[in-house]
């Protein structure tokens, strides 16, 4: 088990600590990437200035260097920094369905992935199968936003296939926000030890 370093009397977290805590939430670097790949990103000062949530961000976002990256691409497959101005084409609807799937760690077994999106024509869908079954869900078409509904999908579908664990929610005041995958134990812990709110997707 992994000791819970609590901060300092000023108020800062070491970049190490942060991971040590993330760790024991369930979130942690994708195997071969290393710390301080996250550290040519930002300096150590940065991250321990905006304890936590500076250190999530970058392990949820893709990696501009396949060098500091696991082999989805993502520097962690248990955090997603997700922008809601992505849908601009085809593929992006797929794109969100590979990640809910890295996320929830073989609990959602997706299959022969397939979307279409024409903004111009105000149309788009995602299909999938799981179990054997077909899914078709279509999507609301606003500009390059997505369809939030689409997420809650993919939330209420794990809650219905999963093994205990759920899509979890942090937002980040934006039109950007942190997406997970979790335990209630450590949805709690998280919560507890990073001081930010982390909501059920829903």
């Amino acid at each position: 088990m992994f000791k819970l370093l609590k901060r300092g009397s000023s108020g800062r977290v070491s970049f190490e600590q942060q991971l040590i805590t993330l760790a024991s939430c369930g979130i942690e670097l994708a195997p071969g990437v290393q710390p301080q790949a996250l550290l040519r990103s930002f300096d150590r000062e940065a991250f321990e200035a905006e304890p936590y949530r500076l250190l999530l961000v970058c392990m949820g976002d893709r990696a501009g260097n396949t060098s500091h990256a696991g082999g989805t691409g993502y520097a962690s497959d248990n955090i997603w920094h997700f922008d809601t101005e992505c849908i601009e084409d085809d593929g992006a609807y797929v794109a969100i369905a590979r990640r809910m799937m890295d996320l929830a760690q073989g609990e959602l077994p997706l299959e022969d992935i397939a979307d279409h999106v024409d903004v111009e024509a105000g149309q788009a869908h995602v299909a999938f199968r799981l179990a054997g079954q077909s899914h078709r869900w279509d999507a609301e078409v606003e500009g390059d936003w997505v369809d939030s509904s689409i997420l809650s999908r993919f939330a209420g579908l794990l809650t219905r296939v999963g093994r205990g664990r759920r899509f979890t929610y942090i937002d980040l005041g934006g039109q950007d926000c942190l997406i997970g995958c979790a335990t209630p134990l450590h949805r709690d812990r998280l919560a507890t030890e990073t001081g930010l709110t982390v909501d059920w997707l829903a």
